[in-house]
């Protein structure tokens, strides 16, 4: 700026020049090239205490005018008052100064200044240029010799020599960094950004992107290139500009979310990439609205993925990086004198290095990037699940459909048989519909599929399809729905002049009514049953299994990472809750299923027995039969289904159900048969009554009567069956249909005791 130490660099612009008008001769006049660069530097700081200076002057003078503005008004306002009162003229003394009040500040110096402005002003825009310029210079040259290094290796040349490339990259980077921090003075960090974006980004995405590269390896449409290409992208950024970006990661980064003054990996590299995927029409329609929903999730994976790792892999040490082992401000060792005279100052260089704190802070700026909320919008996701969820509908309905047409042993399960096989053996399911339904819930979270934003639409999504179930379910079990093949409604009776009538004129007879083949699954025991443990095991699956997938789908387990491992089981814990809230619905229909549906009907299979309790007293009446010595052969036949479904179901109840259907069924008809003991014995007692009033033919002495072997068949039935309650598990004195039962051919005893000491 002033000349004196070096050469001359921006003397010449007193003239008005600006430094585009510098001749070659002029730019020649620097000793060194990086010396140059370091004064532009120094010029940088000089402009900024200049623009300091100025604004601070501006400030100054601002001010005093203002207060020597508001000094005057108040003065004119007090001469105004002494005067119309004529006392000015009478008091000499108020027009003198005050002693007391401070002099006035010498605005000399900002008036001088103020004067400069336009030429500070210049001085600014002029260094901002030099600076912008030259590291566009700087950059090209680097990304020319990165080529011609590519191309070497490429054709199976030899390179340059790793010293000599090592110092150009040395010494380029060290123009880089006066560039940057010249800028960064002043404020101009965009046009730092702006310029690397320009010259060293932007031409190497047009080389790249392109539709032929995105479909590479795949039909048309399908982005099967997405991947590679963004791999490819990082590396070769990486490969180029990655000394760069460290560089500047390292001198400007803060490991706080706080901003920088010159961001090359966000608004560098990141924010021309993300334009040139949303400009081009073409690639733009293909990334975010591919119309199918594989291509757009895989599409979303992959550009998340990139985002997400974007910082990572564009600071990661290079080669070079790694082989010098610096990782610091400098090697610390002292300059080296050369054997020409000469002082190596390379030990002081600065030698950049970015630690995970840095890069972290990177990744998250990258994140909070204007341009990072708008490609985040240009996916339709909201579509994309509807398209999924839509796809598991269809697969339920469609098995629910032929369900409902062949009954529940259909074998609509259309998944992996491998895991229909692990499902079987794991955790219990076996009924297709039911495996169809899991292997659909399963699906929604695999990695192909399910999409981090949409993870709790997703989550709604398969309560919504267990709530499906659950009503095609219940609705069944009320009878609502029936199974098997149900005739078309028959038509309404038309008149004989409307209906169908052949060509001779006579009409035709309608076709017979197709049978009605339709049934209520409700009414089945087996099939209730069966369905009943398919639902304890999806609610035991839901609960438990099914929280473990979709928390690993969500956010894996990483065993190192401590306060990771306290995240996810937080969302362990809340997906949990949110899917036994899911199976409230679930518990109801079980319940129903068991203590309502399954009681009832083996209630009434175990009640049908019991009418021939009254054909007891004809056996014995008028037949002079001997006494009964066994229980009737009807008593094995009242429990007989019960024991049957328990020994068949036994293993398959519900936990939570428990034995209680089983007391249920045996109290209701063991009060169902004492009714029954209790009516017969009234009827005999009437007719022995009767027959006591009239002659009839006396039996043999010591004989027994009819109404005593009657009672004597009811107490050996009620002895047969309390063993067939007790041997169902059942406290026989808990039931009251038999302690009433027992009261009522306690008579008997006597009678019993007689026949066995006979």
């Amino acid at each position: 700026v002033d000349g004196s130490s070096g050469p001359p660099l921006l003397s010449g612009m007193e003239n008005g020049d600006r430094l585009d008008d510098w001749s070659d001769d002029a730019m020649e006049g620097c000793a060194d090239e990086l010396d140059h660069v370091a004064s532009l530097e120094r010029a940088a700081h000089t402009t900024l205490h200049l623009v300091q200076e100025l604004k601070s002057s501006t400030a100054e003078v601002t001010s005093l005018t203002s207060v020597q503005h508001k000094e005057d008004a108040a003065a004119g306002a007090d001469n105004n008052i002494t005067t119309s009162s004529g006392t000015a003229a009478n008091n000499p003394q108020s027009s003198l100064p005050n002693l007391r009040a401070p002099l006035p500040n010498d605005t000399d110096k900002a008036q001088f200044l103020m004067k400069l402005a336009p030429r500070i002003r210049r001085l600014e825009a002029d260094t901002v240029k030099a600076l912008t310029a030259t590291l566009e210079v700087v950059l090209g040259q680097m990304k020319s010799r990165k080529e011609d290094e590519r191309d070497q290796q490429q054709q199976g040349g030899s390179s340059l020599d790793d010293t000599v490339s090592a110092e150009a990259e040395e010494r380029a980077l060290l123009m880089i960094g006066h560039c940057l921090r010249g800028l960064a003075l002043l404020g101009r960090g965009k046009e730092a950004e702006g310029a690397f974006a320009r010259v060293a980004i932007m031409p190497l995405i047009r080389s790249k992107v392109s539709m032929g590269r995105l479909d590479e390896g795949g039909a048309r449409g399908q982005c099967t290139g997405l991947s590679s290409l963004l791999d490819d992208i990082a590396i070769a950024i990486h490969g180029s500009f990655g000394s760069v970006l460290r560089l500047s990661e390292a001198t400007f980064g803060a490991a706080d979310d706080g901003p920088v003054e010159v961001d090359l990996v966000s608004a560098g590299v990141w924010a021309p990439l993300a334009t040139a995927l949303m400009a081009d029409p073409g690639i733009k329609m293909a990334l975010f609205s591919p119309g199918i929903a594989g291509i757009l999730q895989s599409n979303y994976v992959a550009l998340d993925s990139f985002l997400s790792e974007l910082a990572s892999s564009l600071l990661k040490p290079g080669a070079q990086a790694e082989g010098n082992g610096s990782g610091g401000r400098g090697s610390g060792l002292p300059p080296m004198p050369s054997a020409d005279g000469s002082v190596d100052f390379t030990p002081l260089y600065f030698h950049p290095s970015v630690s995970p704190e840095l890069v972290s802070a990177a990744q998250s700026r990258v994140h909070r990037h204007p341009l990072t909320a708008d490609f985040n919008k240009k996916w339709n996701l909201p579509i994309y699940y509807q398209l999924r969820f839509g796809e598991c509908c269809t697969r339920l309905n469609k098995a629910m459909t032929r369900v409902q047409k062949e009954g529940w042993g259909a074998d609509v399960y259309t998944g992996d048989e491998a895991f229909a096989k692990e499902l079987r053996e794991k955790l219990g399911f076996e009924l297709p519909l039911f495996l169809e339904l899991y292997d659909s819930l399963v699906w929604l979270w695999r990695s192909d599929v399910v999409l981090m934003p949409l993870s709790h639409r997703f989550l709604r999504g398969a309560t919504q399809l267990v709530g499906r179930l659950v009503a095609f379910i219940k609705d069944g079990l009320e009878g609502s729905i029936r199974f098997g093949e149900v005739p078309p409604p028959k038509a309404a009776a038309q008149k004989l002049e409307d209906g169908p009538v052949s060509e001779t004129g006579e009409s035709i007879p309608e076709p017979e009514p197709l049978p009605d083949n339709s049934y209520c699954w409700g009414e089945r025991l087996e099939d209730v049953a069966a369905v009943a443990w398919e639902l304890t095991v999806l609610e035991t699956s839901l609960t438990h299994d099914y929280v473990e997938i979709v928390a690993a789908a969500i956010a894996p387990v990483d065993v190192s990472d401590t306060h990771n491992k306290s995240d996810t089981e937080e969302l362990r814990n809340i997906v949990a809750d949110a899917l036994v809230e899911a199976t409230h619905d679930v518990a109801p229909v079980i319940r129903q299923s068991w203590s309502d549906v399954i009681v009832n009907i083996l209630t009434l299979k175990c009640s049908a027995p019991l009418s021939a309790v009254k054909g007891i007293a004809a056996t014995y009446r008028m037949t002079n039969r001997p006494p009964p010595k066994i229980a009737s052969p009807f008593v094995s036949k009242i429990l007989g289904p019960l024991k049957e479904f328990d020994d068949a179901y036994s293993s398959r109840t519900p936990p939570q159900i428990g034995s209680r259907w089983k007391s249920a069924v045996v109290y209701t008809v063991s009060a169902r048969y004492s009714e029954a003991v209790e009516e017969l014995i009234a009827t005999v007692e009437r007719t022995e009554n009767a027959l006591k009033t009239r002659k009839v033919r006396k039996t043999a002495s010591g004989a027994m009567s009819d109404g005593d072997k009657v009672k004597l068949q009811l107490f050996l039935d009620h002895q047969e069956y309390a063993s067939n309650v007790a041997y169902l598990g059942i406290d026989v004195a808990a039931v009251p249909g038999l302690v009433k039962l027992k009261a009522l051919t306690e008579q008997a005893v006597t009678l019993y005791a007689q026949t066995q000491g006979a």
